[in-house]
């Protein structure tokens, strides 16, 4: 007996070392598919990729995501990267660093949960010295049934790359549309409007859209937003700005105009106002407050304005609903 006891004891000792986490459910199972086949992000840039995972045979447990075999100087952020059950997408942002190096690469993504087998995909990755970066000025929107919203979109072209880059959204969802103007960025330009219009039938909730910026020769980039149709049984106001992205030259003027969508017989004034403008930049509403639909905007800047790109919260307030905020991009370029 006593040359027993310490196998006994061994054996004691593993089993209470595997807790109910360690032991895996054969019938449980854990996919992870991405939006996007292959990717590519240029030095000093970032793009986006939509991940949907999918739960079966009992498991609805929440889920961890990672990446691995990431290009040196290469980053990824989850966005969330612990996804509760019940919940089945995320956003895989990935991050070039100005010293990554050009090469070609594939990276896998990892998802796992208790009690289940680990779920992979793997996605071919360009890091490319050439290229284009997209970024649209709000990662989050939303339009009430019926109306609209604005959102700009900037670019930059970087290295030898200097051609026309054309914009489109996918995933959108039943119900809503998406335009933009212009659809493509010509010559020395960076910037386009996105115009998101949700249907009076559009099915009310959250959907993950991709802008997608491509050009000739260089890697597409993505961005993702999300974007909320709500219901238009509350009494409230939306804005949409045209253009939403603006050009000006230190010292000198341009002109947009911003929409009040009014919703569920809304009626009120809307008092506008715009945060964040350098030094020497004003912005103007005519009128203020808005009585009707119509309002003009005017960007007057001095030549002591900084060149920069400057995204500007504009916020409409009114007596007795929600207050909305919009945004207007304005790149202000050196006199």
């Amino acid at each position: 007996m006593k040359a027993w006891l310490p196998f006994l004891l061994s054996a004691a000792v593993l089993t209470a070392a595997c807790s109910d986490d360690d032991i895996v459910n054969p019938s449980a199972t854990l996919g992870v598919s991405l939006g996007q086949t292959a990717s590519a992000v240029v030095v000093g840039g970032n793009t986006t990729v939509p991940i949907t995972l999918t739960r079966g045979g009992g498991f609805s447990g929440s889920v961890n995501l990672s990446a691995e075999n990431l290009p040196t100087g290469v980053t990824a952020t989850f966005t969330p990267a612990t996804v509760a059950g019940g919940t089945t997408s995320s956003v895989l942002t990935l991050t070039a660093a100005s010293t990554a190096a050009a090469a070609t690469s594939t990276i896998t993504v990892r998802a796992t949960g208790n009690n289940v087998s680990a779920g992979t995909a793997t996605l071919p990755l360009t890091v490319s010295s050439n290229g284009l970066t997209l970024a649209a000025s709000a990662t989050t929107a939303m339009a009430a049934q019926g109306a609209a919203t604005t959102i700009p979109v900037v670019i930059n072209r970087i290295g030898t790359f200097s051609g026309d880059v054309t914009l489109s959204a996918e995933n959108l969802p039943t119900g809503v549309t998406a335009t933009f103007a212009p659809a493509t960025i010509t010559g020395t330009n960076r910037v386009s409007t996105l115009t998101l219009a949700a249907a009076a039938t559009a099915v009310a909730g959250v959907n993950t859209i991709t802008i997608r910026g491509a050009g000739t020769g260089v890697g597409a980039q993505t961005q993702t937003i999300a974007f909320t149709v709500a219901p238009s049984t509350t009494a409230g106001f939306g804005l949409s700005t045209a253009p939403a992205a603006l050009s000006v030259q230190a010292g000198a003027s341009v002109a947009s105009a911003i929409t009040v969508s009014r919703q569920n017989s809304f009626a009120g004034n809307v008092q506008l106002a715009a945060t964040g403008a350098p030094t020497g930049m004003t912005i103007t509403f005519t009128p203020n407050p808005a009585t009707g639909t119509a309002v003009a905007i005017t960007v007057a800047t001095t030549s002591a304005t900084p060149a920069g790109v400057y995204v500007l919260p504009i916020t409409g307030t009114s007596t007795g609903v929600a207050n909305y905020v919009s945004t207007l991009t304005v790149i202000v370029t050196a006199p």
